[in-house]
């Protein structure tokens, strides 16, 4: 297992390694955690053998540097299909979040200008693409994944569904900080085994597995692959645990703070606001 991040310091961004509670500055092997660096296998094994830890204080960005594409689908738990009493779907849903939405681990979250908002949680495993894929066969899949963070899938309930019922995800899930993502990009670790969790104000509002998934990372991978080609750094957000704010009608306010996190990965904290 390896654990990267990027973090700011008071001299700018440092890609790091995580090594026995150290992080060690990689710039002596990539300057800057990318779709390249990625793409280019120099992350693949580490030797961690001569780097230096970052020293003083820094804050976590997210993790890769240039994100081209964040692909996500949803109802993808049972358990969370079961919560709003679903039929459930015979094939993985497909839908894209604005680049612009993308934010670090302990940014902030705006509610934005709409006086209606109804701002919800939704903590996901996201994959990480490591080199490019089109029309890839599950099997094939895990040949294509370089590793997985943590993403949170802010959305906008009030403007998700309109008065005719009907969805409207990528308006819903992408004004700005509506996908933080981080603090770790890890590699070398099972995607079907993570615990996933989320609070509110410290209380427990989302506790899954990833193994609770009725598509397989492997089967959603291939699927978005006939779909669109994939290319290094790329995100796919695999869908929630049961527990998000929608299924209760309470969803955030100003002053509020959310937690999220997964096993490896790292936890998030944010603070909601206008």
């Amino acid at each position: 297992m390896q654990q990267f991040a990027r973090v700011l310091t008071s001299t700018g961004v440092v890609p790091v390694i995580l090594k026995d509670g150290k992080h060690l500055d990689l710039r002596p092997i990539v300057s800057d955690i990318t779709a390249d660096a990625i793409a280019s296998g120099l992350l693949n094994q580490v030797d961690t053998r001569g780097l230096t830890p970052v020293e003083g204080d820094f804050s976590f960005l997210a993790p890769i540097a240039d994100v081209r594409q964040i692909t996500a689908t949803g109802f993808n738990y049972r358990k969370h299909i079961e919560e709003f009493k679903m039929t459930p779907p015979t094939e993985p849903e497909v839908f894209l979040k604005a680049i612009s939405s993308l934010s670090g681990p302990d940014d902030p979250i705006s509610r934005g200008p709409n006086p209606q908002v109804k701002l919800d949680w939704e903590v996901e495993l996201a994959i990480v693409v490591g080199r490019e894929a089109t029309d890839i066969t599950a099997e094939e899949a895990p040949g294509y994944i370089f590793g997985f963070v943590c993403i949170n899938d802010v959305s906008d309930r009030d403007t998700q569904v309109d008065q005719q019922g009907q969805q409207h995800l990528v308006r819903a899930k992408s004004r700005p900080g509506y996908s933080p993502v981080g603090p770790y990009l890890t590699t070398g670790i099972d995607g079907m085994t993570l615990d996933v969790w989320t609070k509110l104000n410290g209380n427990y509002e989302q506790q899954g597995n990833t193994s609770d998934m009725l598509f397989s990372i492997n089967d959603m991978l291939a699927y978005f692959s006939t779909h669109m080609t994939l290319l290094p750094g790329d995100l796919l957000a695999t869908g929630t645990p049961p527990g998000v704010g929608f299924g209760k009608n309470r969803f955030m306010q100003v002053g509020d703070v959310l937690e999220c996190g997964i096993t490896h990965l790292g936890a998030q904290r944010h603070e909601i606001r206008a």
